[in-house]
Formats: structure tokens, C-alpha cells, sequence
């Protein structure tokens, strides 16, 4: 039998959310996002640490990764593409071409995150606070 999502069902989810930014926030030099309303979203969930947003860098992804290489090699970033299937393979892509250039991506923290999320229907990053509010009492 499946009981009704409730409130603190929400505060729990958020809980775990919460813990895995503040995970981000003490372990990790960067976020690398798809765009700006990805990072405000992130920030509304008290993301500390520096996002950079692809798209908007306007950047070919080999002058993005490059950019990257060069200014985090050997320090941990984390990559939170969408969870959809352009999200994940671009994602993946970028995952392998910076640890290709000594990059430390953090691919548990992207998993954690993304089983959060898409078991609550939610596969793009900006409309994580829409699961966020869902917690206020």
C-alpha cells in the first residue's frame, strides 16, 4: 500500500539534499552546471562553492574543458548536468574529457543527487526548489 507524501516526507528528502550540497560546499572547488537558472537553483539550496554554467560560457566544449583543465587540474569538481538524456550524455562526456586532463570529478555526489531527483520526477536541476518548497511546513 503507498502512503501520501507528506510534509515531513519532504523535510526528509530536503534533509538529504541538504547534506549533499554541504557535502559539495567542504569537498569541492567547483560546479559545473548547464545554466544560469541551474545555478540559481543550486544557490537557493545554499550552494557555496564556485559554478560555472556551460551554455553560457559560449564556449565550444573543448575550449570549455580546456578552460577547466587548465585552471582545476588535480582539485574536485562536480559535474550537475540535467538528468534527461542530453544532460547525462553531455555529463558523461565532459566527466571523461576532464579527468582525461587530470580533473577529479566526483561522479558519486552527480548519482546521489540525481536518484534524489528523478525518483521525485524531477530531471532538471532548475526545478529542484519546486521540491524544495514542498518541505515548508
Amino acid at each position: 500500500m503507498r502512503y501520501k507524501k507528506g510534509p515531513k516526507y519532504f523535510y526528509e528528502v530536503c534533509q538529504s539534499i541538504s547534506e549533499l550540497i554541504e557535502r559539495i560546499n567542504e569537498n569541492s572547488s567547483l560546479v559545473l552546471v548547464e545554466g544560469e537558472n541551474d545555478e540559481r537553483a543550486l544557490r537557493m539550496a545554499r550552494l557555496k562553492t564556485r559554478i560555472i554554467t556551460f551554455c553560457d560560457s559560449k564556449m565550444p566544449r573543448f575550449e570549455f574543458v580546456e578552460r577547466i583543465a587548465n585552471d582545476y587540474s588535480g582539485l574536485s569538481v562536480v559535474v550537475l548536468f540535467d538528468y534527461d538524456r542530453e544532460g547525462t550524455i553531455a555529463a558523461k562526456r565532459i566527466t571523461v574529457e576532464l579527468e582525461e586532463r587530470g580533473v577529479r570529478v566526483e561522479r558519486g555526489l552527480r548519482e546521489e543527487l540525481g536518484k534524489i531527483l528523478v525518483r521525485e520526477g524531477i530531471r532538471r536541476v532548475e526545478e529542484m526548489p519546486s521540491l524544495l518548497s514542498k518541505a515548508e511546513f
